[in-house]
C-alpha cells in the first residue's frame, strides 16, 4: 500500500470514528465514548507518522535524484595522476583538472592557474592550491 492511500484510509477511519462517538449510546454510554476517544486518538497519531513519513520519502528521492545526476556527471571525467578531468568521447583528459575539495561537496570547479606566468594550479571558489598540475588540450 502506498502512503497516499494509507493516508486516505486513516482519514476515512477517523470519519468513521467520528460518526460513531455521535451515537447515542444507551448502554455503557461514557465507556463507549472513551473508547472510541482512545481510537480516534490513535488513528490522528497514526496519520501524523504517514504524513512524517510521506515528507522523509519526498526528501530521500530528491536526494536520490541529486546522487545520480551527481554520478552521471562523474562518469563523465576521467581521472589521471589522481586528479579528475573533463574528457572527449574517447575518454581523453580535456583541459584543467576539476577541484577535488569542491567534488567531494558535489561541484564540479575547474582548477585556474593563479596567474599567467606558469604559476600554481588554485580552485576559484574553495581558494585550494593544488601545485602544478597537467593541463590537456581542448580537441
Amino acid at each position: 500500500m502506498d502512503i497516499p492511500a494509507a493516508l486516505g484510509g486513516v482519514s476515512t477511519a477517523l470519519t468513521i470514528v467520528k460518526q460513531l462517538n455521535d451515537i447515542d449510546r444507551r448502554v455503557d454510554e461514557a465507556g463507549f465514548k472513551l473508547r472510541i476517544a482512545e481510537a480516534t486518538s490513535a488513528l490522528a497519531e497514526a496519520k501524523l507518522g504517514l504524513v512524517d513519513a510521506q515528507e522523509d520519502i519526498r526528501s530521500k528521492e530528491a536526494e536520490i535524484s541529486s546522487l545520480r545526476s551527481l554520478l552521471k556527471r562523474k562518469e563523465e571525467t576521467v581521472e589521471r595522476s589522481g586528479y579528475r578531468y573533463r574528457c572527449d568521447a574517447n575518454k581523453n583528459p580535456i583541459g584543467t583538472a576539476l577541484c577535488p575539495v569542491c567534488m567531494d561537496e558535489g561541484r564540479f570547479v575547474l582548477t585556474i592557474q593563479s596567474d599567467q606566468s606558469g604559476r600554481p594550479y588554485v580552485c576559484p571558489k574553495c581558494k585550494a592550491n593544488f601545485g602544478y598540475l597537467s593541463a590537456f588540450q581542448d580537441p
